[in-house]
């Protein structure tokens, strides 16, 4: 399962940052709040990304590329194009892995940890999920101009996979730059987000899970 969750979300991303502030709990609820308002008009989104994985035990970092597609309120392709080829489509309670060998159909209803797998994901990419304080405690902070989200988990299985993640931010933060999960092991794994176009009409086609 961990290393399912690993090729989920490694799905679904950010800078070491200097001189960060934590917000005081007020500044932080306007933050959330603008946030939130941001990701529920966004009905749709394309963008490529770029992975970085680091692992303790490996001196270099593994580099992936690939296109994503999000629909609301819970249509999703992840689509890896370098160095291999691996596709993630979630589509309601569906999911479909596909690979260049093979390919596997899950119910995410049927599955508990991968239901929570994929609400982290779906709320990354978004940053709707800051008001989700039965999943995750949530810290707010301010480096320069850009903002950033800590989310520490508090259920017991997403506990026992990761230490924390962060939610990056563009600096009108109606959008999520960069995504980056760090693991219990001390492994990472950041995601960032490029030439992001919202709002555009994407086929259905994308996220066939039949």
């Amino acid at each position: 399962m961990k290393q399912l969750s690993f090729v989920i979300l490694a799905t679904v991303f950010s800078l070491h940052v200097l001189g960060q502030t934590k917000l005081s709990p007020e500044q932080q609820k306007q933050i959330i709040e603008k946030v939130n308002k941001s990701s529920s008009s966004t009905t749709s989104l394309e963008c490529e990304f770029t992975q970085t994985k680091s692992m303790k035990l490996l001196s270099k970092e593994m580099l992936s590329k690939g296109i994503m597609y999000f629909k609301q309120p819970n249509k999703l392709r992840w689509q890896y194009t370098s160095p291999y080829d691996y596709t993630f489509i979630l589509n309601g309670d569906k999911v479909k892995l596909k690979s260049a060998k093979s390919t596997k159909d899950i119910d995410v209803q049927g599955n508990k940890m991968f239901r929570q797998i994929t609400g982290i994901i779906l709320n990354s990419i978004t940053g709707g999920g800051l008001k989700s304080s039965s999943d995750f405690t949530v810290e707010i902070y301010q480096a320069g101009n850009l903002y950033f989200a800590k989310l520490y988990p508090k259920k017991k299985e997403l506990k026992q996979i990761y230490n924390v993640i962060e939610i990056h931010f563009n600096p009108t933060l109606t959008m999520v730059s960069s995504v980056k999960m760090v693991e219990k092991t001390g492994d990472a794994t950041i995601v960032k987000l490029n030439n992001v176009k919202t709002n555009k009409p994407i086929e259905e086609k994308w996220f066939d899970v039949r």
